[in-house]
C-alpha cells in the first residue's frame, strides 16, 4: 500500500467511527488525563528517568532516527497503543508491564507507523499541554499549569516504565523553549538533512498527500501566513530554515543538552550514530542500556521525483539565499 493509500485508509477508518464513539473516547481520555496529573507526588518532584527528544524539520529523517533509538536502547516510548489512551500513557505502561517492545521494522508513511507497538508521534498527547494554533509556542505564551501537567505526565510515564523515555513529535520542535523549561532534565537529538533533499522531500510529500505543490503540509513556523503567499519552492526551504533556526536558538540557551546528527550519517552508519547518542547521554547522567541489534546501513530515501523545473528553482533559490 502506498503512503497516501495508507494515510487515506487511516483517516477513512477514523471518520467511519460513530460520533458517539469518538465523543466517548475523548471523554475517557480527558478523565484519564485528570487522573494521571492529580495523583502521586508534587508537581516539582524530580524526574528519575531523563527524557530524550528527537527534534528537527519535517522529512529530515526523524522517524528513522526515532525507530533506531527505541530499537537500540531499552527505553520507553509512546507507541500507537499508548496513543489510543493518550490521556494516561503511564496507565498503559503499567498494565503492559514492560511488554511493549518496538517491532524490528523501519518503515513509515510520512511519520505514521503501522502496528500497536510501533513508535508514534501521538499528536493528541501533546495537544493536552499545548495549543493547536499557532503551532509555534515561545515560553511567555505557554500555560504554566499545562507545563506543570506535562512534567507530571512525563514523570508518571518514566516511573511506570522504570526506564528513560524517547519522544518524537516534530511539532515539538516549535515548542522547545517551554519543553526545556518544564523538563530541565530533558536532552535533545537534533537531526538535519541536506537542505535540497529535505525541501524536495517536503514538496514530494505535498504533492502526494495534498495533490499539489502549493498546499502547506506539516509544521508551521512563525510568520506562517507570510510564507503561504510565497512560491512553493521558497515556502519549503524557509519552512526548514525557520524551524532549524528555532531549534538553534533554544540550543544556544540550553547549552550542553543537544546532540547534532545528520541524516546521511544515520543512513551510512546507524550503529555509529547510536554509539554517539549513548556516549552523549551517558556523559549527562542518562545511561542507555542495550535492547536489540539494528541494521548496519540504510539506503537514503529519495521519495518520488518532483517537477524538474520546480526542483531547479528550488536549487537556485537555496544557492542565491545561502550566505557565502
Amino acid at each position: 500500500m502506498s503512503p497516501r493509500s495508507y494515510s487515506d485508509a487511516v483517516i477513512g477508518r477514523a471518520h467511519q467511527l460513530p460520533r458517539a464513539v469518538q465523543r466517548s473516547s475523548r471523554a475517557l481520555n480527558r478523565a484519564l488525563a485528570t487522573l494521571e496529573t492529580t495523583r502521586g507526588r508534587k508537581r516539582d518532584a524530580p524526574i528519575r528517568h531523563r527524557p530524550l527528544f528527537v527534534v528537527g524539520a519535517p522529512r529530515s529523517g526523524s522517524t528513522l532516527l526515532y525507530q533506531l533509538l527505541v530499537r537500540s536502547f531499552d527505553v520507553a516510548y509512546l507507541s500507537n497503543l499508548h496513543c489510543r489512551f493518550y490521556g494516561a500513557p503511564a496507565l498503559v505502561e503499567r498494565l503492559a508491564r514492560g511488554r511493549i517492545e518496538p517491532p524490528p521494522t523501519y518503515t513509515s508513511a510520512y511519520g505514521s507507523t503501522k502496528g500497536a507497538r510501533a513508535p508514534s508521534e501521538c499528536g493528541e498527547y501533546w495537544y493536552r499541554f499545548f495549543r493547536h494554533f499557532p503551532q509555534y509556542v515561545p515560553l511567555p505564551e505557554a500555560d504554566p499549569a499545562s507545563l506543570a501537567r506535562l512534567r507530571m505526565s512525563v514523570r508518571a510515564l518514566g516511573d511506570a516504565a522504570e526506564r528513560p523515555i524517547v519522544f518524537k513529535n516534530l511539532i515539538c520542535s516549535l515548542r522547545l523553549e517551554p519543553i526545556g523549561a518544564a523538563l530541565p532534565e530533558a536532552l535533545f537529538v537534533f537531526i538535519r538533512r541536506d537542505l535540497v533533499d529535505n525541501a524536495t522531500s517536503i514538496l514530494a510529500a505535498r504533492h502526494e498527500l495534498r495533490g499539489d505543490y502549493s498546499t502547506w503540509w506539516s509544521a508551521e513556523p512563525p510568520e506562517i501566513e507570510d510564507l503561504r503567499v510565497r512560491p512553493a519552492h521558497e515556502q519549503v526551504v524557509e519552512q526548514v530554515r525557520r524551524i532549524e533556526r528555532i531549534v538553534e536558538g533554544v540550543r544556544a540557551r540550553l547549552a550542553g543538552r543537544f546532540l547534532d546528527v545528520r541524516y546521511a550519517e544515520v543512513c551510512d552508519d546507524p550503529r555509529a550514530t547510536m554509539a554517539r547518542v549513548r556516549e552523549f547521554a551517558a556523559d549527562r547522567g542518562l545511561p542507555l542500556a542495550h535492547r536489540g541489534e539494528i541494521p548496519a546501513r540504510f539506503e537514503p530515501q529519495r521519495g518520488p521525483p518532483i517537477d524538474e523545473q520546480l526542483r531547479e528553482r528550488l536549487v537556485a533559490y537555496i544557492h542565491t539565499t545561502t550566505p557565502a
